[in-house]
């Protein structure tokens, strides 16, 4: 479960990593091959899967303002928020 996103805390809805560049741009997978502006990651989770998520957010923007320098780093502190009884 240490590489897996669990649901959202909140909805139960799913959450996803996204690929940036350092300057939190969001960019494609693609990207990761030829980086011109660093690597980060942020962590999506849409509104277009649960409108009553108080923290779900649109397309094409970055859940909060954090950046991560890896994925793990990011998918750590997503779970950390869910509540694992």
């Amino acid at each position: 479960m240490k590489n897996k996103l669990l649901p959202c805390p909140f909805c139960g809805g799913k959450a996803t990593i996204i690929v940036c560049d350092d300057e939190g741009n969001i960019q494609g997978n693609d990207y990761l091959k030829e980086p011109y502006s660093g690597i980060s990651y942020a962590i999506g989770h849409y509104f277009s899967q649960n409108e009553e998520c108080p923290i779900s957010h649109f397309e094409n923007i970055t859940l909060g303002t954090l950046l991560y320098e890896t994925k793990q780093e990011a998918i750590k502190t997503w779970n950390k928020r869910v509540n694992n009884g």
